[in-house]
């Protein structure tokens, strides 16, 4: 499988599981030895509650999404 498919992947089991990472950047991706992708640094992760959207910014301002900056 080749890594975007398995970031995409990573980051679907994590929404579904109402788990929101925050800092998602190639820094917290990391290889293992048989060169699956893992998803690491949930430090600033949060629990989305009741299918709301969360309303606080925070990451990495090199990364963040435009839209964000507003």
């Amino acid at each position: 499988m080749e890594h975007s498919k398995q970031i995409s992947s990573g980051v679907e089991y994590c929404h579904r599981n109402m788990v929101v990472h925050r800092d998602l950047k190639p820094e917290n991706l990391l290889s293992d030895s048989t060169f699956n992708i893992k998803i690491v640094d949930f430090g600033l992760s949060n629990i989305m509650r009741n299918g709301h959207f969360l309303k606080t910014s925070c990451g990495s301002p090199n990364y963040v999404a435009p839209e964000v900056c507003k």
